[in-house]
């Protein structure tokens, strides 16, 4: 079956004058590309295409080439284009327009403000809608990560306490001030770790690895960064933790166990001055 609200691999079954229909691998229901939803695609019979399916205004299937920011199951952080009195309509990145109705909004939503929504799908019309009423979805959904996982994250505000963070699309974390050693961007990618998954599904990551992990981890940073500055740095065990922040981007406790590993090794001499590879 076609799976309505995400990405679908799809067969150009026919073409009509007013676009091309489109049918499943291993299935034989049609999605409906229009040209305009194809872009400059050049399409023949029997091509295979991945398109994004969903019902429009009128119940149709339709399939667009486009991939819009969060599909059915997945948090996005969207921009309200028109409020209504039904409703606002967000901007996912496909033509479509996505709506969250009054009734699924907790707090009213204003034009051009950005909100955390969960996508979801209408019971009975399989119609595409967004909700931020999604307390009880993370309280009873699977979590399929597990701790010291690398996950995709992207912040999208800040609190008192750090930056809240949707995790893989799937879920909502945060990740702790005094776990941010380096400047953070709202709305753009970053890569961290799983540091703990609470009773109520909530995730708190970390942009460093925790344990045996994580030293070698600082390791290797704290030697990349030598070889890249001629062999030497000014910094040494008794530098300050905001200096060893903004040069390498990690906590000072980290810094100094990665030194202490390199001297272990004989790599590096640790002096009044900095620290310098043994050559």
């Amino acid at each position: 079956m076609l799976e309505i609200g995400k990405m679908n691999t799809l067969i150009v079954n026919r073409e009509t004058d007013s676009g091309f229909y489109l049918i499943g691998i291993d299935h034989d229901e049609e999605a409906f590309l229009p040209p305009k939803l194809a872009g400059n695609t050049k399409l023949n019979i029997d091509d295979e295409i991945d398109v994004f399916v969903y019902i429009d205004n009128q119940d149709r299937t339709l399939a667009t080439i486009k991939t819009p920011y969060a599909q059915v199951g997945e948090f996005a952080y969207l921009k309200a284009k028109e409020v209504v009195d039904f409703g606002a309509f967000l901007d996912w990145g496909i033509e479509k327009d996505l709506l969250i109705p009054a009734n699924e909004q907790k707090i009213k939503i204003k034009k051009d403000e950005y909100h955390l929504v969960l996508i979801a799908l209408e019971d009975g019309t399989d119609r595409i809608f967004a909700t931020s009423k999604f307390g009880r979805d993370i309280e009873e959904m699977n979590v399929n990560i597990q701790v010291d996982e690398e996950v995709d994250i992207l912040p999208i505000r800040e609190t008192d306490l750090g930056f809240q963070v949707i995790i893989n699309k799937h879920y909502i974390g945060l990740v702790y001030h005094n776990d941010i050693y380096s400047k953070i961007t709202l709305g753009e990618y970053y890569k961290a770790y799983v540091k703990k998954i609470r009773d109520d599904n909530h995730i708190d990551v970390s942009f460093q690895k925790y344990g045996v992990k994580n030293l070698y981890s600082a390791k290797d940073k704290v030697w990349d960064y030598l070889e890249k500055n001629e062999g030497s740095s000014p910094l040494n065990d008794k530098s300050s933790p905001d200096e060893i922040k903004s040069k390498l981007g990690m906590s000072k406790k980290s810094f100094k166990s990665a030194i202490g590993m390199l001297y272990k090794e004989k790599k590096i001499l640790i002096q009044k001055d900095g620290i310098k590879i043994v050559k």
